[in-house]
């Protein structure tokens, strides 16, 4: 696989995801947000390394852009929140929806302004592979 097929792949897998589509303060699961910046994580890191680069890596490189996002974006976002809300989910009574729940959350609000801030970083990561890729970007079609 060339690395602007790669680049592709990883645009794709972003631009498809919570990642780059916004989550209103009363939509969603913040248990299926973290969940789908897990699934990026790992087919990210899959994915560099079953496609070494194909040249001597620099800062801008396809495998340095995806590497930092990973690093310096997702891990700590991962890091923070993934027992935060596991332990939260913990406490769910079983008559009170996952949903409900979620959003009683005394930590919810700040979740999703460090998700929001996240995706900042995610779109431009998503729109900086797209570029990589010489292609056009999938997310005009999400904002």
């Amino acid at each position: 696989m060339s690395e602007r097929s790669l680049a592709w792949e990883l645009h794709v897998e972003l631009a498809s995801r919570i990642s780059a589509v916004r989550l209103g303060p009363d939509e969603g699961l913040l248990s299926e947000a973290l969940d789908s910046l897990y699934r990026v994580f790992t087919e990210a890191r899959r994915a560099l390394a079953q496609h070494p680069p194909e040249q001597l890596l620099t800062s801008d490189s396809l495998h340095q852009v995806v590497f930092g996002l990973l690093n310096d974006g997702l891990r700590p976002f991962l890091a923070r929140w993934h027992p935060r809300l596991e332990a939260h989910l913990e406490r769910r009574p079983p008559e009170v929806s996952q949903f409900d729940h979620e959003q009683a959350w005394d930590q919810a609000g700040v979740f999703r302004a460090e998700l929001a801030d996240l995706q900042v970083l995610l779109r431009d990561a998503t729109e900086r592979l797209a570029e990589l890729a010489g292609a056009g970007s999938l997310l005009v079609a999400v904002r």
